[in-house]
């Protein structure tokens, strides 16, 4: 290690930082937060269409998303609907009333098309890094 690196090490054993411990808890929510800042709002968007490729409910919507590493929604599932009612706002997709009473979700064409631009700028990109960092 570099002397002025150890340095630093030394100097914040030596002050109120050395005090600072972590509990398993908080670690795990430092690291949630951090992941779900993680993805942009673009992945999510782009995942939310994919899953609405068939009918879906909000709650389905929520577990898949989960499923896929989207944590943004596990504690505030209202933005979820928020952005789901954006987006119908928008055209992009639609609902229905089941007969149950859940609200069920769904592509529309308009949504279909804005999906496949979003899949093949994302396909665009990833090949783009690809070369990037085997270059």
């Amino acid at each position: 290690m570099e002397k002025r690196l150890r340095g630093l090490k030394k100097a914040m054993e030596n002050t109120y930082m050395q005090e600072l411990e972590f509990t398993s808890m908080m670690k795990k929510r430092i690291h949630d937060s951090i992941a779900k800042e993680a993805i942009s709002e673009q992945d999510v968007l782009t995942s939310l269409l994919e899953l609405l490729a068939k009918e879906r409910t909000g709650f389905e919507l929520t577990g898949l998303l989960q499923a896929r590493g989207i944590r943004k929604y596990e504690d505030d599932e209202g933005s979820l609907y928020s952005l789901l009612h954006e987006q119908e706002h928008r055209g992009i997709i639609a609902s229905s009333w089941g007969s149950s009473g859940e609200k069920y979700y769904r592509l529309t064409d308009k949504g279909r098309r804005v999906l496949e631009k979003t899949s093949k700028r994302a396909s665009r990109a990833r090949f783009s890094f690809k070369e990037q960092s085997e270059g």
